[in-house]
């Protein structure tokens, strides 16, 4: 296997991109009335979940994708509904779906033990229900900014600029799950 320092380039782009995303997101939604970045109430594991994630998936696996697609498809239509009908629902979520709560359980609680497994099926059901809601929204924001990327921008920046939109995308997470958090506390 030969390295592939772009690869490199794209991980290492993407964990920084969704570490500034995560932060920044946490940082608007504090509750603690200093304003801060990182916020004093900074949840830091679920900043490295993001990290762990966006290194491994934003630009390790999207390398690849964003390859296969703009080698496979001619046309930037095909490659947008691809990215967004197949690779969103069928590997992005699912990987979140996974990857999140086992890495945030794990070092909340240590990996293997019984509050972990516990935690991590917490974490996994509160992140699947919010998946419709969120898919809906994902094609709301990602639709417009992967046609801009399949139309204008050079497929060797491809990772690069979907990272970048990812920093406002985490933000648009976290404000949507911490309003779901808040309707779920109100309903309890």
């Amino acid at each position: 296997m030969q390295f592939n320092p772009l690869m490199l380039k794209h991980m290492a782009t993407g964990g920084a991109l969704a570490f500034a995303g995560d932060v920044i997101a946490q940082s608007l939604l504090s509750e603690d009335e200093e304003r801060s970045i990182p916020p004093k109430d900074w949840d830091f594991i679920r900043t490295k979940a993001f990290v762990i994630f966006g290194a491994l998936y934003t630009g390790g696996a999207q390398h690849f994708i964003f390859n296969y697609l703009n080698n496979s498809f001619d046309e930037p239509l095909p490659r947008l509904a691809m990215a967004q009908f197949f690779f969103i629902p069928f590997c992005y979520y699912p990987t979140f779906l996974l990857m999140n709560p086992a890495l945030r359980a794990g070092w909340e609680h240590g990996f293997g033990s019984e509050d972990a497994k516990v935690r991590q099926v917490e974490l996994f059901s509160d992140i699947a229900s919010q998946i419709p809601t969120t898919l809906l929204r994902n094609w709301c924001f990602w639709l417009p900014v992967q046609y801009v990327q399949f139309n204008f921008i050079p497929a060797e920046l491809n990772v690069t600029f979907t990272a970048a939109f990812g920093v406002i995308w985490n933000a648009i997470l976290s404000w949507s799950t911490a309003g779901q958090a808040v309707a779920n506390a109100k309903e309890a």
